[in-house]
């Protein structure tokens, strides 16, 4: 039998998962704004016609590894990964792909009882 996780502990995961998730969306949401003003400003280098080209695949490195860190962000419940089951990745899931626990909750759920199957039932 498992031992609960006191809260506290859930608390900083999902505020683990906050901030990697606001890193990530900011890297998303900024890339075209901040390719084109980090490239105009190191413009003044000497290979200033290949600054674009040298900031662009930066910043996807970038998303790419903020991606990553929040794909495999483990769930507080189960210590699984969260959002990837082995062969999927859903990164607006809400629910842990494999406990179930919904995003944000304080606890882990009650097990749910299990059905009592009787093969003397009609179906």
């Amino acid at each position: 039998m498992t031992t609960p996780i006191p809260s506290l502990s859930f608390d900083a995961a999902w505020h683990d998962l906050d901030r990697k998730s606001a890193t990530l969306w900011l890297l998303l949401f900024g890339c075209i704004p901040g390719v084109f003003l980090l490239a105009y400003l190191l413009n003044d280098l000497p290979l200033h016609g290949a600054s674009f080209l040298i900031v662009a695949p930066l910043w996807m490195i970038a998303i790419a590894w903020a991606g990553s860190r929040m794909a495999r962000f483990a769930c507080p419940g189960c210590h699984k990964a969260f959002f990837e089951t082995w062969y999927f990745c859903k990164p607006l899931r809400h629910n842990c792909a494999h406990c179930r626990l919904p995003r944000g909750s304080k606890q882990t759920p009650p097990a749910a009882p299990a059905e009592n199957v009787s093969r003397d039932k009609p179906y």
